[in-house]
């Protein structure tokens, strides 16, 4: 591998390392998920800056013997730092990079892309907050192949009602029919919450995003997919744990 890289990239995740550094956390096109340190960021002027959420061009050094990498520098394509002005913006963006990182990078190449629209529209279209968080779960679960069709059942194979109500199997980590539930998973998806999936699952983010939702029903299916993200996780997720989210932004 060469030892100088780069890769479009999006800076997901900060933390102080020694007295003068970061290491950073950098979902990239090309390397997927990978630990970079940036010497000097918190001290020199000179040092080159990347805070989270940034996006751009990354230039790093590739030490073959350590398989670590360096930041040599950066050509920014958005700080997305407008998304820091508003508490509701910062904590969905945040909750954006938490999933990318439980995920693991996945698809990094869908990923970057998802991730990079998703920052972009909270900066552009702060009033559809609420909607690009819907429509970033639901596209990331489907970059990851954990998305249900939302037609048939996916245990017993029974195509759905057209206003049945949907449960959840806890074990597939999917939407089901009653008679294939979990008894606790308590997820119920209501038919108007389907068929709005269901017609955005094919559509590109931004024109999904555009799609018109009542405000009770965009309620309705964010705090759904809020749930599903956490089972996809398999853990507790920090940016759901003081209800922010859960509220209307």
């Amino acid at each position: 591998m060469e030892r100088n890289v780069s890769s479009l990239a999006i800076v997901v995740h900060s933390q102080r390392y020694g007295q003068l550094h970061r290491k950073l956390k950098l979902l990239t096109v090309d390397f997927g998920l990978i630990d970079v340190v940036s010497y000097g960021a918190r001290k020199s002027v000179k040092a080159v800056k990347a805070e989270v959420f940034l996006d751009g061009q990354f230039f790093l050094y590739f030490n073959p013997v350590k398989k670590s990498y360096t930041l040599s520098d950066v050509q920014v394509v958005a700080t997305h730092d407008e998304i820091r002005s508003d508490l509701g913006s910062t904590y969905a963006a945040l909750f954006f990079c938490e999933m990318i990182l439980n995920t693991n990078g996945g698809d990094s190449p869908e990923q970057y892309a998802l991730l990079s629209k998703a920052l972009d529209m909270l900066v552009s279209h702060r009033e559809l907050a609420n909607r690009i968080l819907i429509q970033f779960i639901w596209k990331l679960i489907a970059i990851c192949g954990l998305q249900s069709n939302l037609e048939r059942c996916p245990i017993c194979d029974r195509i759905y009602d057209k206003d049945e109500i949907l449960s959840f199997n806890s074990q597939l980590s999917a939407p089901c029919c009653s008679g294939c539930a979990t008894l606790d998973s308590g997820m119920e998806l209501p038919p108007g919450a389907r068929r709005y999936l269901l017609l955005t699952s094919s559509l590109d983010f931004i024109l999904a995003v555009f799609i018109e939702l009542s405000e009770t029903a965009t309620q309705r299916i964010k705090n759904y997919l809020l749930r599903y993200a956490s089972i996809v996780s398999g853990k507790a997720l920090k940016t759901l744990a003081g209800g922010l989210l859960q509220s209307q932004l």
